[in-house]
């Protein structure tokens, strides 16, 4: 398993968490698990968040697929703002 570190710039917070809690079991088929999601106190639409996978592209996989694609955009994640970090334990 590895580790997924990233951050990355949302349009509303309680709008972008509200789709990702909703699209939890589409993640979990897909291998990901959720370790961390938060956001920063002076930007709250600024998103950290921590996730394992089962290898280093299963989220490319997972955002590339365009069911799940679409519901990233409609969730005003601004993909142009995003840097992840593909960690070992």
């Amino acid at each position: 398993m590895v580790k997924m570190v990233g951050s990355f710039e949302v349009k509303d917070w309680d709008h972008w968490k509200k789709s990702f809690d909703a699209h939890k079991e589409p993640r979990e088929a897909a291998g990901i698990k959720t370790v961390y999601v938060g956001n920063e106190i002076d930007n709250p639409n600024k998103v950290h968040i921590v996730m394992e996978t089962p290898a280093a592209d299963t989220m490319q996989k997972f955002m590339q697929d365009p069911d799940n694609a679409k519901v990233i955009e409609e969730s005003g994640h601004k993909q142009e703002t995003t840097i992840m970090s593909v960690c070992s334990d």
